[in-house]
């Protein structure tokens, strides 16, 4: 791709120093909520965290970020407490340009640029974001104080990693799989992270991570570049997953192998 098309849609994207007339850090009143440090979880996917012991996140209108080991590949999160025994979770990274987020009682906010997200649904309601932050399940239980977050968790109508490690995607079910150019992605329960699965125009398969090598966000499909795109920093993949020279990445998309025959195709995640 040429410097000229991708500062096009890196201008899209709004990653110019001003965005809308406003300067980086135009919100005083919000900052990006307190990080807190966390392990990766066991292979259940479970982060547990006892809310009274965190003060930022005990109190109505707290919010806290979950800080992963940057190596885990897993993104930071938002978690946020608007009111009584509600909590929800979403990603704590802005979509516009990356920033990290804070909370202003009601919405997901981000210092930088102002953008608001909803915290049930993650869809934006103030722009200039464009793109939704992912959401996560979160359970609390009043007895035991307990916020149980399931970092593995995937869509219903996706189908799930099995004890094999690996997710089938049947022809029946996902008929654009038989088609060259055809895609599917979604987000398999047990893995907890969007993967996108392209039959390629020589009729094999290729299967991808949506996280971005940069800093985490996740890449959607792109139509009209035929690759994928990274709405904080405008990272460009291909859809074998390799990065294109001159943005922010450097580093490919994760790969997992693929396997097809008559019935389908066979991702496998481990």
């Amino acid at each position: 791709m040429s410097s000229s098309r991708r500062d096009f849609f890196k201008k899209l994207l709004g990653t110019g120093v001003v965005v809308a007339g406003l300067p980086p850090a135009c919100a005083p009143n919000i900052d990006p909520a307190p990080v807190l440090d966390v392990p990766m979880p066991g292979t259940d996917g479970i982060v547990a965290l006892v809310v009274q012991r965190y003060p930022d996140l005990s109190r109505e209108g707290g919010a806290l970020t979950l800080r992963f080991p940057r190596e885990s590949g897993q993104e930071n999160l938002l978690v946020v407490h608007p009111t009584a025994d509600t909590y929800a979770v979403l990603s704590a990274t802005c979509t516009h340009v990356g920033c990290p987020m804070g909370f202003d009682g009601q919405e997901a906010v981000c210092p930088c640029h102002l953008s608001k997200f909803d915290i049930t649904t993650g869809k934006v309601t103030q722009e200039p974001a464009t793109v939704p932050l992912k959401t996560y399940v979160c359970t609390y239980n009043a007895g035991t104080q307990v916020l149980s977050i399931n970092i593995l968790a995937g869509d219903a109508a996706f189908p799930a990693v099995d004890n094999d490690g690996k997710v089938t995607l049947t022809f029946a079910q996902f008929p654009d799989l038989q088609n060259a150019g055809g895609m599917v992605s979604g987000t398999p329960n047990g893995y907890g992270k969007r993967i996108y699965v392209f039959k390629l125009e020589d009729g094999t398969y290729s299967a991808v991570d949506s996280v971005c090598t940069h800093q985490g966000c996740e890449v959607g499909f792109d139509a009209g570049l035929d690759e994928l795109l990274c709405p904080c920093h405008a990272s460009i993949f291909s859809k074998t997953g390799v990065v294109e020279p001159g943005g922010a990445a450097t580093v490919n998309l994760k790969t997992f192998t693929v396997t097809a025959d008559a019935t389908g195709v066979v991702v496998g995640i481990a």
